[in-house]
């Protein structure tokens, strides 16, 4: 996600505690789209005249999934573990689509190639599963794909794919809200898709989904990943934000995976600690940090910024936290 498209409007105010709690307890435990994935009963009834058998194969499978997560909800158990999914996307610009769309419309068209243009060339996403008896994350997946090995369409299918598998999981992001699901939707829509459940309550303070963005900031102007990481001391972008748009166009696609990585492993930093700092989880944060290192590094055991960057300062905290009294730090 370029963070030059992050910025989400003024005023805008995240979930307050009582969301977010209910969200724990509730909506990230498989109710996050209990009214937006009805479907009636008329509906039902046209729908396998309407769809492929494979289609309709896949429905009943989704919503058999959100079925089982729904009745475990209900269970006497309070204490159920609680699935997020922390995803980040780089993108192109389709300029022959816009420049053909300029033409058209003459004077009145918008110059700016804004995002019904942009197509998804990378994704990176981390599924990490916190259950009440660990002090740290259990790290399910972490995949990194580009344009070098798939397409836009394979791309989303692949991360729907996951969306799908665990329809109780909360989707997190970084400014997701302001370009990353508006694309997403359109890739459903236009690649003939069924939208995961998260994707579907189109509110921007879905329970389904938590944008760090706008959660971190409530009514305080939002800011760019990087000022904000800056800030905490947490690694970031190993690329400048304004350069990711000519790391796409040369295809340096090792520079992009990178990148996208990088996103993802930040924004689950302030992830765990917003959501610890909240009362949402209990875990240990520097062995957290731990093993979110140790699943990138089987993930992309050659990324540069994990090796230089995000590892050592991961085993830094780690370090720190076995320390008694005043921990001094060169300069």
């Amino acid at each position: 996600m370029n963070t030059n498209s992050t910025n989400a409007t003024d005023g805008i105010q995240a979930n307050n505690r009582t969301d977010l709690e209910a969200h724990a307890t509730s909506s990230v435990s498989g109710n996050c789209c209990e009214g937006s994935s009805q479907i009636s009963d008329e509906k039902r009834s046209a729908e396998p005249a309407e769809l492929a058998p494979s289609d309709f194969e896949t429905m009943l499978e989704r919503e058999a999934r959100i079925f089982s997560s729904r009745s475990k909800a209900c269970d006497d158990n309070p204490q159920r573990p609680i699935r997020i999914i922390v995803a980040d996307f780089e993108f192109s610009w389709d300029c022959d689509r816009h420049n053909g769309y300029r033409v058209a419309e003459g004077e009145g068209a918008e110059q700016a190639v804004r995002w019904p243009f942009h197509r998804i060339v990378a994704a990176c996403w981390l599924v990490m599963k916190f259950d009440p008896t660990a002090d740290e994350p259990i790290v399910e997946e972490l995949r990194v794909v580009a344009h070098d090995e798939a397409d836009e369409c394979e791309i989303v299918k692949q991360f729907f794919g996951v969306l799908d598998q665990f329809p109780d999981a909360c989707l997190v992001s970084w400014g997701g809200e302001t370009k990353d699901l508006a694309v997403l939707r359109r890739c459903a829509a236009e690649f003939n898709l069924l939208l995961p459940c998260q994707l579907r309550d189109l509110s921007p303070h879905s329970k389904a989904r938590l944008d760090l963005c706008r959660a971190v900031a409530v009514q305080a102007r939002p800011v760019h990943l990087p000022e904000y990481c800056a800030a905490t001391s947490v690694p970031c972008k190993p690329s400048p934000s304004k350069t990711i748009g000519k790391l796409v166009q040369a295809g340096a696609w090792s520079a992009v995976r990178e990148q996208v990585l990088a996103d993802v492993l930040t924004t689950s930093v302030i992830c765990l600690r917003h959501l610890t700092s909240h009362g949402l989880i209990v875990c240990h944060p520097q062995r957290s940090l731990a093993a979110v290192a140790e699943a990138a590094a089987k993930a992309m055991p050659a990324s540069q910024f994990l090796k230089n960057s995000f590892a050592p300062w991961g085993r830094g905290q780690l370090a720190a936290s076995r320390l008694k009294g005043t921990i001094i730090r060169a300069a």
